[in-house]
């Protein structure tokens, strides 16, 4: 579900309420208008030294009002109360929900429209999907190896199906282990991952080092490969995605020790 409305100018002021949404808008050429950033926008570089409005579970309501956006990009359950509010107070707010893996280039065509960038959109959304397109062909008849995707280091949290991670998944030729939960984002038992005889499990993270479920599944599973991808590539859903996704694929698929 795509909620961009209302074209902007190129004098608008934007502030952006998740990094995904940060990179979109300097991929779509207009980072310039960025005068507020969320917590975690670090790419580009010049995002990095933004002012700083918050995260997904708090938001400085106070700092917004002060940067005078004329327009705030929000994604759907980024901290809904206070984007409610900062409607409430008058600003203009615009929702976006990644509903998938096929939604990304649309949302960049969508966000495109709205920032007066209509055919850079356009172009970065049939791109997106002509490499995902290859990504998917590249693996498609290869070996079918079982995948635990880990997305915290400290607790058994993982994606089904739903979720573009878990789509990810598919399109490296993988098979989750939980495709099929109810939630998008299910917490599992130790048990659950044992019984499904994984292959490969590949923890989502930006930690370096040892992680405490890494020793954990080193002793539980000394047969299945361990491998790390980087969260800021994967987790964000936003043309950098294909970078997460073709580690995934390497990692999957045991093409080079990724971690």
């Amino acid at each position: 579900m795509l909620l961009w409305c209302a074209q902007a100018s190129s004098a608008e002021r934007l502030v952006s309420l998740a990094p995904h949404l940060t990179e979109m808008v300097f991929d779509l050429g207009a980072g310039d208008q960025l005068v507020g950033v969320s917590r975690y926008s670090n790419f580009p570089t010049a995002a990095a030294q933004l002012p700083r409005v918050g995260d997904a579970f708090q938001l400085n309501v106070e700092l917004i009002i002060n940067l005078a956006p004329d327009r705030i990009l929000a994604w759907q359950g980024g901290a809904p109360r206070t984007v409610s509010k900062l409607e409430a107070l008058g600003f203009l707010v615009q929702r976006q929900d990644i509903s998938g893996l096929s939604s990304i280039g649309h949302a960049y065509r969508a966000l495109g429209n709205a920032l007066g960038q209509g055919a850079r959109g356009a172009a970065i959304e049939s791109s997106f999907n002509a490499s995902l397109g290859r990504l998917r062909q590249q693996y498609a008849g290869q070996s079918t190896p079982r995948v635990f995707l880990q997305i915290a280091e400290n607790q058994l949290f993982t994606v089904s199906d739903r979720h573009y991670m878990g789509q990810a998944v598919s399109v490296c030729g993988g098979d989750n282990l939980f495709s099929e939960a109810a939630s998008e984002v299910p917490v599992v038992t130790l048990e659950s991952v044992l019984s499904g005889q994984p292959d490969v499990i590949v923890f989502v993270t930006n930690q370096k080092g040892p992680l405490p479920w890494q020793v954990k599944w080193e002793a539980f599973l000394p047969e299945v490969k361990v491998q790390r991808v980087a969260a800021d590539l994967l987790s964000r859903p936003a043309r950098r995605i294909l970078l997460g996704i073709t580690a995934l694929c390497r990692a999957i698929h045991l093409e080079g020790d990724l971690g």
